[in-house]
């Protein structure tokens, strides 16, 4: 799972449909930090959020699952939100969690039958997750995600185009000369460590799949490009070469995503 946010929407949502154990959510989100500790990104308690889920935040995923249940929202739908430059799809725009999931890059919207809120994550030290929640007036517009055929059919072209841009790229601080591979198979194992649960269409875990071996290439490069050593001119032209990858793992991402949570909510 590429995110926390992703990982709370996918593992949430099965949850709250009875086709996820509370304990397979806890581990999956104690995976990304063994604490997460709930806080008011706004002045939330007047949008509907009780002043006590942050001051009973024992720093326990536990407590932050029982505020999906329970609390603002009690969340009857999930949608995962990935904003980027230029795309800011499915993010209430001018709001404080709109500023917020942008600085992140990431955050999860949670309507319930009367309110909506949001929730974004960041590091808090080296063992916490803060998940600020924020108060939003509406949900916003469902946006439209690609099929899951598509989306694979997506990270294909994209894989191909990685094997191109491997071949293009410069890599620095490499133990093995210019052979990045034992660096990549790496990357992928971290991001593959955080799972998803069983009863996601089998499909969806192909494109998470597909999309965490693409983002492996993207991680090695940007942890081993030779950014300092290069001019304005050749930093562009190797974005240029990564920038249609990263759009298509979140592409995909996204669309994966969205077809689980939309799985579980048919099968309730």
């Amino acid at each position: 799972m590429s995110t926390p946010s992703a990982t709370l929407t996918v593992w949430g949502s099965s949850w709250l449909a009875g086709r996820a154990a509370p304990d397979d959510v806890i581990d999956a989100l104690r995976q990304w930090a063994p604490l997460h500790v709930v806080v008011s990104g706004d002045r939330v308690a007047s949008g509907g959020v009780d002043p006590h889920w942050f001051s009973e935040s024992d720093g326990t995923a536990a407590h932050l699952l029982r505020l999906l249940r329970s609390g603002a929202a009690a969340a009857q739908s999930f949608r995962l939100v990935l904003p980027a430059p230029g795309d800011f799809r499915g993010v209430p725009l001018g709001s404080p969690f709109a500023t917020a999931a942008a600085g992140a890059g990431e955050g999860v919207i949670l309507a319930g039958a009367t309110d909506v809120i949001g929730l974004v994550p960041a590091p808090e030290g080296a063992e916490a997750l803060r998940w600020s929640v924020y108060s939003l007036p509406c949900p916003g517009t469902e946006p439209d995600y690609p099929a899951l055929g598509d989306a694979e059919l997506m990270l294909r072209e994209a894989t191909r185009e990685a094997a191109t841009a491997l071949a293009k790229l410069e890599f620095i601080d490499t133990s093995g000369g210019q052979d990045v591979r034992p660096m990549i198979v790496e990357a992928l194992a971290d991001l593959s460590a955080v799972r998803y649960p069983d009863s996601i269409p089998p499909r969806a875990a192909r494109v998470f799949d597909a999309a965490n071996e693409i983002d492996a290439i993207l991680t090695v490069a940007d942890q081993h490009g030779p950014i300092g050593a290069i001019s304005a001119a050749q930093a562009e032209n190797r974005e240029s070469l990564l920038r249609p990858l990263r759009t298509a793992v979140r592409e995909a991402r996204l669309a994966a995503v969205h077809a689980c949570v939309a799985e579980t909510r048919r099968r309730t």
